[in-house]
């Protein structure tokens, strides 16, 4: 689906005002709208005198209270122009257009407003320049519009359905005009809205409308026309949110595929089986020697139905977890892709109580603590740890069960618990590079934007450069389009796009690079993944590795992700860095995700193993 173009309307809302009309035009750029416009007349042209009825000479009023010269237009134009926004203008007369001489080439678009739908000579001489217009169908019968729509050429028009009430109520709002239009023309359909609810404009957004424009103010209940039939910044941003993630939010005609989200609730929400008492290798585990309990880190009811009465394959404690590992022969790992795991660098996430599994299990030399805010509660003894690995260390996401590390906050007490947390992992890290001789990078997710994106990667420069003064080097991490936080979707707007890339260059910010997290980034932003690990090369210190499928299916088994992925997982391999390989819950049934996504990178690769 074409995205929809947002465009916020200043009409008379800025009151006459051009510094009025410039915050407007700010607002609107902060936004994150396409563009704006801006109406005028020739007062000397709008009306004949002598006004009979008294709705003109409350609007012919309001007009002349709230006129723009157009030196002050072409001067907010560039304004809004340096800003990136694309700039309109509504035309009421052809007399209208020639007040603004050489600068009318400084406008990205036109508009017709309704009441003008029908006048040929100003559709003609706006034509005549061969700008991308809009034109709107308010208060106009079906033989009226069929007339003129007879008159446009589709390649430079865009018909706006619109209701000339101001504001529109929710119930005459007839956006099934929009669907009669498309049967109508050839060209592209918009959508003019004064409605009272800005909502409504997403039902218009769904019927795939190319435009849709909306008058902008600060203030509803202000003086003035059209300040009740319009939109706040705000409710502007929200509007474009809608815009540009319309195809990810209609998206799902498909088999049913549930989301790292909500698998991460089934685990912590939901139950498995464990084992009541010890059950010893060959032993049949019947259903009276298990028990439901959360989380579901195992077989979950439908699953263990099908086993039960089946031996064990290896010796259960009583309250371990059953799993498939129980009833399923482990992968055997191969010298060869064991050869080929040391030579890549690859690493493996471990947690404190399943690290002497994994790394009995898994003998490739490198590991990465993941880490909560819990591990870090007390002291850790070092000593328990083998000195002949390799070691990487994860920040906790949170410090507490309601709020993410967060060391730039505002808030004082969130500050100084994530400067707690950092200095524990760092004293952490420090001692893993006293017992290895190796240094242990710190990796942490630092998601949270509080101001400009450039300060927060000053914040981030500085805090880096505090933790390399004591020996540690702090490396953050490229971040999803959308992260899983707190049982939920959380949308990011750092360290995950190109305005991201340019700073990281600008502050030589040292970086984890997330490969899944880049590839869903991909699906959503307009970069490409393979791309950008070229040009962050220099930057780039540390890997986590796994596939992915659309800009939310994290951690996907190497092979099974978009097929666009492929360039960024073989350029990874390229990185002389550790990779640690983060397939989606790896770590259960010992390791069973881990063992499969090294088989599988060595099949896909190793033949062209450089290292």
């Amino acid at each position: 689906m074409k995205k929809t173009h947002i465009i916020a309307e200043l009409g008379i809302n800025h009151n006459g005002s051009a510094a009025s009309a410039r915050r407007l035009i700010d607002a609107s750029a902060s936004a994150g709208v396409w563009g704006v416009k801006f109406q005028y007349r020739n007062l000397a042209n709008s009306y004949a005198g002598g006004e009979q009825q008294i709705g003109d000479e409350i609007l012919q009023e309001e007009i002349e209270r709230t006129y723009l010269p157009v030196n002050q237009i072409l001067e907010l134009t560039g304004h809004a122009k340096q800003q990136g926004l694309s700039v309109g203008i509504s035309f009421f007369s052809p007399e209208d257009l020639s007040d603004f001489g050489g600068g009318i080439d400084e406008f990205d678009f036109f508009k017709v407003p309704s009441v003008e739908f029908t006048n040929l000579p100003l559709i003609e001489a706006i034509e005549s320049y061969g700008v991308p217009s809009l034109i709107s169908t308010g208060a106009y019968d079906e033989a009226s519009i069929r007339e003129t729509i007879g008159h446009l050429n589709p390649e430079l028009w865009t018909l706006m359905h619109c209701i000339s009430n101001y504001p529109v109520s929710v119930v005459n709002s007839r956006l099934g005009y929009i669907q009669h239009l498309k049967e109508l023309w050839s060209g592209d359909v918009g959508y003019s809205s004064h409605d009272e609810l800005w909502e409504t404009a997403l039902l218009a957004m769904q019927m795939g409308v190319s435009a849709i424009e909306r008058h902008i103010t600060f203030d509803k209940k202000d003086d003035g026309l059209d300040h009740s039939s319009s939109s706040t910044p705000d409710e502007f941003a929200r509007l474009v949110s809608f815009a540009d993630n319309l195809d990810l939010v209609l998206a799902g005609n498909s088999a049913r595929v549930p989301n790292q989200g909500e698998l991460l609730n089934l685990q912590n929400l939901g139950r498995s089986y464990y084992a009541k008492t010890d059950i010893e290798k060959g032993q049949a585990v019947r259903e009276e020697s298990v028990v439901l309990r959360a989380p579901r880190i195992g077989l979950g009811q439908q699953e263990a139905l099908k086993r039960f009465g089946k031996p064990a394959l290896r010796h259960v404690s009583a309250g371990s977890v059953i799993d498939r590992s129980v009833f399923e022969a482990a992968d055997t790992l191969s010298d060869e892709v064991i050869a080929f795991a040391k030579a890549q660098a690859f690493s493996l996430p471990v947690r404190f109580h399943d690290f002497d599994l994994i790394t009995e299990r898994f003998p490739i030399g490198r590991f990465e603590f993941h880490l909560s805010f819990k591990d870090m509660a007390d002291p850790i003894d070092i000593r328990q740890f083998s000195s002949d690995h390799e070691y990487s260390v994860h920040l906790p996401d949170y410090i507490s069960p309601t709020q993410l590390i967060d060391p730039f906050s505002s808030d004082n007490a969130q500050r100084a618990a994530s400067y707690e947390i950092l200095d524990r992992t760092a004293s952490f890290a420090s001692g893993l590079q006293d017992l290895t001789g190796r240094p242990v990078p710190m990796v942490g997710s630092f998601s949270v934007l509080n101001g400009p994106l450039e300060s927060f990667f000053e914040e981030l420069s500085r805090l880096i450069g505090k933790y390399a003064d004591d020996g540690v080097q702090l490396m953050p991490q490229w971040l999803p389009p959308v992260a899983w936080y707190f049982g939920g979707a959380v949308w990011l707007s750092v360290m995950n796009n190109l305005d991201d890339v340019a700073l990281i260059e600008k502050f030589d910010i040292p970086i984890c690079m997330d490969v899944c997290h880049l590839a869903m980034g991909d699906t959503v932003f307009d970069f490409d993944a393979a791309d950008v690990i070229d040009t962050l090369r220099p930057h780039i210190g540390h890997v986590h590795f796994a596939d992915a499928i659309g800009f939310d299916g994290e951690g996907v088994a190497f092979g099974e992700g978009d097929s666009k992925n492929a360039a960024a997982i073989e350029r990874t391999l390229t990185l002389h860095c550790v990779k640690v390989i983060e397939v989606w819950q790896g770590h259960l049934n010992q390791g069973a995700g881990f063992a499969t996504a090294l088989i599988k990178l060595q099949e896909m690769f190793g033949e062209n193993d450089q290292h």
